[in-house]
């Protein structure tokens, strides 16, 4: 039997649609910049996408470099910095196995948008802390923000399919979003189902997560020789507990 494949469907990162659906607004970019500011020196933004978070930063004089897999949502990254007159170095990559000047070292080095939650295996993981530690400078911190999984949530979000979002695009388009999702418990994914209906037309569109539960990340940030420098459970800087919504990680090399 051939093994299951686990990803995200290609409609989700279309540009357009993504920037709609995801604005460059939020607490976490502020949590990012604070952080950025703090340590004083060259950040790196892996999955980075259309630059939500790295051309706001870059226009807040954080030195910023972006990297993302996707070169439908760099070619708009690239776009949008251009627009705004921004020197930004977008780079096409894979997190999991960086190629970058071998003595390229980063103050800060972060994962936002629950995007660590796109690799789906122990495997996986190992080679993203690895990528990351080969580039952390000494004194660097690595930083990204995941889903807390609520088994709750996830069950009622089996039964049926609800709204999650209705977007106007800039061509005149409406779209309606709907999202029902089914957990995994062999592979420890939630598998979202997305229905795009786009006028008369539907589209369906999968978006795979990987749920870490905080003990499990716990051991995978110690496996892969880092400590936890801090852990919140929002980006308002609450510490983590059983109520929180995200696990939201400060790490060093050990």
């Amino acid at each position: 039997m051939e093994k299951e494949k686990f990803g995200v469907g290609e409609l989700i990162y279309d540009p357009k649609i993504y920037d709609k659906v995801n604005p460059a607004t939020g607490e976490d970019l502020e949590f990012y910049y604070n952080l950025a500011k703090k340590q004083k020196g060259k950040v790196l933004e892996l999955c980075c996408g259309t630059g939500r978070l790295t051309i706001p930063l870059k226009e807040r004089e954080i030195n910023i470099t972006g990297l993302d897999y996707t070169k439908s949502m760099l070619n708009e990254a690239k776009k949008k910095a251009d627009k705004k007159n921004l020197n930004i170095d977008f780079i096409l990559g894979d997190m999991k196995n960086l190629k970058l000047s071998e003595d390229e070292k980063f103050d800060m080095i972060f994962i936002p948008f629950n995007s660590l939650q796109n690799t789906y295996t122990i495997e996986d993981v190992s080679k993203v802390f690895s990528s990351v530690s080969e580039y952390l400078g000494k004194d660097g911190i690595f930083v990204f923000d995941i889903f807390n999984p609520s088994i709750h949530l996830m069950v009622n979000g089996e039964k049926e399919y609800h709204k999650f979002k209705e977007i106007g695009l800039d061509d005149g388009k409406n779209i309606t979003i709907s999202e029902k999702g089914k957990y995994d418990s062999a592979a420890q994914i939630f598998r979202v189902n997305w229905k795009h209906k786009i006028g008369n037309k539907e589209f369906n569109e999968k978006l795979d997560m990987r749920c870490f539960f905080p003990l499990e990340m716990d051991l995978h940030i110690r496996y892969n020789n880092f400590i936890v420098v801090e852990k919140y459970g929002d980006f308002d800087y609450s510490q983590f507990n059983s109520d929180s919504m995200k696990q939201i990680y400060i790490c060093k090399k050990k």
